[in-house]
Order: structure tokens, then C-alpha cells, then sequence
């Protein structure tokens, strides 16, 4: 067999047949809370202020949001289980010398502290623009990628009040000391342009494009839905090959067909997603330097500008090296990807960051011989840390049973889930239940990945 996956390139070799188709903000943030004060520069966020961010705390997971999607002056901000609305959505408007307005997306109102308070414990509400000092905020940086909000006429730190993990926990003012529940994590949405959404017909069709990423020119193949509506916002599924297979393999499905296109998420989603299928440097996912990282973050900006994309529905899958890039984009675009489904990884392909929570899903075989499963649960359990979820060993299916297990952890922070499929298997992307083959056509992965991406509504 063949050492897929294996942490340095090879040349490509003849493959059974499932190989074959298996600190912008550094001048605009600030430190300082008076008016002729220049604040120093937070670093752990870049600022787009024609964006919508998701702020989630990293207490509770939850997210900052207006109570009953009210848009009235006075209505309460509070946490909730993430679910990416208009409610919950904001826009940094820049106030001059590092000072923001949070303005919420679906009443144009933004977050004010009550009465221009400067007390500890002083309600965090939303209100018509003035454009006061009350309702003026800096980003300060905390570690792993959380900034505070610290407001301008009373210097206090944006938190939710007593530290609660309940929904509709009430977000208050207290002085900034740093407490998780003072810190928020910035999710970014929209790059704020309106991308491909409504725009005029494009030539980014079907096929195969090529773009320049870190000065190298670099490939993916696209798959468009039939009758691909440009008001419509899409999910996009990155589907990434494993050693040595090429995205033209991801991408046709192979002897399965579109059975197993995209492994088999063009069938699951009954065309309903815009799908990727990027070719990696010598048919492998070395990343060297982060340049396989930045090679997605390109085709995102290519793709998003000239597609109806939805930025909260972002996906990647992939086998063996392609898995291990999968966990390499959970870890350094947690922000970007709503969540990943890793079949039969490990870290290959490198983890730059990998402390913040992302939807993660993990499958394995229990006989891989290649890259075991104890390197697969090691992946698994970054996340189901990283996510706030009850640490558990997972049941797995006994050798000879031909059978596989899928967990559902709990304890996970809302909107954060970790799930972890174990099959009586080596390492092969498409295992097929009673049997010791594989089929794209009949296997059972491409169903449960699919459902783990179909919940992100």
C-alpha cells in the first residue's frame, strides 16, 4: 500500500482506484480612551469597516447579539447560541483616531453604553447614531486572536455580565482586566462589497482556472450549480486530493463518477453548492512557509468576487494529505471555515494558530496503516478542547466487525459541534459497511459529512 499522507513529498505512483478519485489594524486600533490621544495598535484583528463580524465570546461561546432582533432604541445586547443573523451581525464604523461605532445589521443602530454611564455594570444597549464617546470603542488584544472592546468615555471593557454561559446573558461595561468574558473573538462574514452576489453575469464558470498565489501560478477546478442564481448566497465546499492524486481525481469522482465528485458532496448536495477542487504543488499539500494557506485565501477572494457565496458557509474536506490540509485551515482559518470533516488525517500539513474553535469533524479507520488513528484522535481532541466539549474516548467498532460508529460529543459550546466516525478499515476515504472494500458509489461518508455541513444553516 501506498504511504499516503506521509509528511514529505513523493512523485506521484499508480493508485488502486479510490486514489485515483478519492496590522491594517496596526494604525487604526487603539490603547488610549482620551479624544487628542492616538491609541497604540491592537493587533490580533485587521479592521474591515465595510465588513459584518460575528463577535463570539470566549467564555461562553456565545454570540454578542440584540435581544428579541429588537430594533428599537434602548433594546439589551446579550449572548447567544451563534447563529449568524442579521441580529447578530455588526459593522465597525470608524469613529477616527482607532474608535469604532458597532452598528448592528439589522436595525442600523449601534452599541451605546445606557446614559453615557461610566459605572461598572452599566448596560450595553443599542441606539440611534450620534456618534457620542458612549458609544465610540477601541480593540485591545488579548491572546489567541481575542480583542476587547474597551469604550471611550468610560474606558471599560465590553463583558458579559458575571461571566454567564446562559443564552441571553446580559453584556454590560466593567473595568478591562482581561477576563475571558471580556474577550471576543471577530468573526468576519462579508468582505462588505457584495462579492458576486447581484452582480452581472460572470465568466467564473465550471472548469478549471488558474490564478497567481505567493508568485507561483496555482490551479483549482470549480463546479457551479446547474441554474446557479446570482441572488443566491452558496455554500462552498473545498474538497482537497491526497498525495499524489490531483484535483482533477477529486473532482471527476473517478470510477464512481459523480457518485463520488467532490467525495461525493456535488451528489449530497444535490447540486447545491459551489464545490473546489485545488490542485496542491508536486500532487501533495506540503504548505511550505504557509503558501497552501495563502493559495486558499486567494481562491476564496477569486471565487467570493465573482460568485454568490455565503461567507458564513464556508467548508473543507479532504483524505490523507488532504485531510492533514483540512486541519491546517482549522487551525489557521477558524474564522474563515465554519467547520471541516477530516478523513483519515494528521498534522501533514502544518497548525499555525489551532487555539480557537471551529465545527470539526473526524473520521478514521481503526487499522490504518498509514497514518494510525491515534494521530487522527489527537486532531480531534485539539478541537473538541478548543470548543469547550466534555472529554470522552469515543466508542470504535471492533476489528472484524466491519462496521462504524459515529459520536456526537457533548458538552461542545453552542454552535461549535465536534463529531468523530471510527470504521473497521485502513486507510481509505469511501469504507463501505460489511464489507473490507470501498465504494464512492455505496459508502457512508459522504452522507454524514454532508449532514455535519447541511446543520449550518
Amino acid at each position: 500500500m501506498k504511504p499516503y499522507g506521509a509528511v514529505s513529498p513523493a512523485p506521484p505512483r499508480r493508485h488502486r482506484w479510490w486514489s485515483r478519485v478519492a496590522a491594517v489594524v496596526a494604525t487604526t486600533l487603539a490603547a488610549g480612551v482620551l479624544a487628542a490621544v492616538h491609541p497604540a495598535p491592537a493587533e490580533a484583528a485587521t479592521v474591515d469597516s465595510n465588513a459584518w463580524y460575528v463577535l463570539v465570546n470566549r467564555n461562553s461561546g456565545k454570540a454578542l447579539g440584540v435581544s428579541g432582533a429588537s430594533t428599537a432604541d434602548g433594546a439589551r445586547a446579550g449572548q447567544w447560541p451563534r447563529s449568524d443573523g442579521n441580529s447578530q451581525q455588526w459593522q465597525f464604523v470608524d469613529s477616527g483616531d482607532g474608535f469604532y461605532r458597532l452598528k448592528a445589521r439589522h436595525s442600523g443602530k449601534v452599541l451605546d453604553v445606557a446614559g453615557a454611564s461610566t459605572a461598572d455594570g452599566a448596560v450595553i444597549q443599542q441606539w440611534a447614531d450620534h456618534n457620542g464617546a458612549n458609544q465610540q470603542f477601541r480593540l485591545a488584544d488579548s491572546d489567541a486572536g481575542h480583542v476587547r472592546l474597551i469604550n471611550r468615555a468610560s474606558s471599560k471593557a465590553v463583558e458579559v455580565q458575571g461571566a454567564s454561559t446562559t443564552d441571553g446573558g446580559n453584556v454590560v461595561q466593567y473595568s478591562d482586566w482581561g477576563g475571558a468574558n471580556q474577550q471576543w473573538q471577530m468573526v468576519k462574514l462579508s468582505s462588505g462589497g457584495g462579492g458576486g452576489c447581484g452582480s452581472a453575469p460572470t465568466p467564473l464558470t465550471s472548469g478549471t482556472h488558474t490564478i497567481q498565489s505567493g508568485g507561483k501560478s496555482r490551479s483549482f477546478i470549480l463546479r457551479v450549480p446547474a441554474n446557479y442564481d446570482n441572488s443566491r448566497p452558496y455554500r462552498l465546499i473545498f474538497a482537497f486530493h491526497w498525495r499524489g492524486g490531483t484535483a482533477g481525481d477529486v473532482a471527476s469522482g473517478g470510477t464512481s463518477g459523480s457518485a463520488w465528485s467532490y467525495y461525493g458532496q456535488q451528489e449530497q448536495s444535490n447540486n447545491g453548492a459551489i464545490l473546489v477542487a485545488p490542485q496542491g504543488l508536486g500532487n501533495g499539500w506540503a504548505n511550505a512557509g504557509g503558501e497552501d494557506i495563502t493559495f486558499v485565501d486567494d481562491m476564496i477572494r477569486r471565487i467570493e468576487g465573482g460568485l454568490c457565496v455565503n461567507p458564513a458557509q464556508r467548508f473543507a474536506t479532504g483524505f490523507s494529505w488532504g485531510g492533514g490540509m483540512s486541519y491546517a485551515l482549522a487551525c489557521s482559518r477558524a474564522n474563515v471555515f465554519r467547520a471541516v470533516a477530516v478523513i483519515s488525517g494528521a498534522q501533514i500539513s502544518g497548525c499555525s494558530g489551532g487555539t480557537q474553535p471551529i465545527a470539526y469533524f473526524g473520521i478514521h479507520g481503526i487499522s490504518d496503516s498509514v497514518l494510525n488513528i491515534g494521530q487522527g484522535r489527537s486532531l480531534r481532541d485539539r478541537f473538541a478542547g478548543n470548543n469547550g466539549c466534555t472529554s470522552q474516548s469515543p466508542r470504535e467498532p471492533a476489528p472484524g466487525s466491519r462496521t462504524h460508529i459515529t459520536t456526537t460529543y457533548s458538552g461542545c459550546r453552542a454552535g461549535y459541534p465536534v463529531q468523530w466516525a471510527a470504521f473497521d478499515g485502513g486507510h481509505i476515504p469511501g469504507p463501505v459497511d460489511g464489507s473490507s472494500g470501498e465504494s464512492g458509489a455505496a459508502t457512508w461518508t459522504k452522507a454524514e459529512i454532508w449532514r455535519f455541513f447541511a446543520q449550518f444553516q
